[in-house]
């Protein structure tokens, strides 16, 4: 079974239009430009509203890399849910944004 990050790597290499990838791991096999460190996080407004998500904190990861014109954003990391002192729940996460040769 192929991997998102995988899957959007290869659309990516055909020229299909993708989301920008993102993953955990180092990209190896392919010669890159770091574009920035970057990190972001997802908040929950109120008592009442739901947890942030992976997806929540993917989309905005995604968003500040392109922004920075980067490819795709390698060493992911994601912190845990917890109450932060300005919200009632936050997620933070990390990573890497890069521009391939």
């Amino acid at each position: 079974m192929i991997g998102k990050a995988a899957l959007a790597f290869a659309m990516m290499a055909a020229g299909v239009a993708a989301p920008l990838p993102l993953t955990e791991d180092d990209i190896p096999d392919r010669r890159y430009t770091i574009v920035a460190d970057i990190a972001v996080s997802a908040r929950k407004a109120t008592l009442f509203s739901k947890d942030p998500t992976r997806a929540d904190i993917d989309r905005k990861l995604r968003e500040r890399a392109a922004k920075l014109g980067a490819d795709a954003v390698i060493l992911v990391r994601y912190g845990s849910t917890g109450v932060g002192v300005t919200s009632w729940g936050v997620l933070e996460c990390r990573g890497r944004a890069v521009r391939f040769d």
